[in-house]
């Protein structure tokens, strides 16, 4: 009986405290092309409320530009972006845009996420950003025919291999 009303303390609370950080909206990015992404930052310390993010993305993720949002200020240096000047209180939750450029072979990348608060304390958060590879004219080329000649030398040897076998199998004792 315990263990049920742990398990279920911990089912309540575990889904909370996941939403209660900085997340990128879309999760995802195609290579090579410059997208449009939103930094979801919810105020999870309330009385006090949220007066900056600042973002920086990884070396291989350009940031083209940082829009400001009503009663936010947004400023881009390198490869940071920070939105001040405005409030984020109580338990609402804003998006802060971002125009990325990402020059970055397909795979996951952190952005480091920093929150400040009117009271002097920040927290740092990750957030995690998937580059897909490119399509279209942007993706690379493919070469097919390399991969049907590889087959055919694969069938090629497998085929020599079970010959082979069939040829120099040894004789039954009852053949002898």
């Amino acid at each position: 009986m315990r263990w049920a009303l742990a398990a279920w303390m911990v089912a309540l609370i575990v889904p909370a405290a996941a939403g209660a950080h900085v997340t990128i909206a879309p999760p995802f990015v195609e290579e090579g092309a410059e997208t449009a992404i939103a930094f979801q930052t919810p105020n999870e310390r309330p009385p006090h409320a949220t007066i900056s993010l600042t973002v920086t993305a990884p070396r291989a993720i350009a940031i083209v530009s940082a829009p400001a949002v009503p009663g936010w200020q947004a400023t881009v240096s390198g490869p940071s972006a920070t939105w001040s000047g405005g409030r984020l209180a109580g338990r609402a939750t804003t998006s802060f845009p971002l125009h990325i450029t990402a020059r970055a072979r397909p795979g996951t990348y952190d952005f480091a996420a920093t929150q400040r608060y009117d009271d002097g304390a920040s927290v740092e958060w990750n957030a995690a950003l998937s580059v897909l590879p490119a399509t279209g004219a942007a993706a690379p080329k493919q070469h097919p025919w390399g991969a049907v000649a590889a087959a055919l030398a694969g069938i090629a040897v497998i085929a020599g291999g079970l010959l082979g076998l069939r040829h120099f199998r040894r004789r039954p004792l009852q053949e002898q």
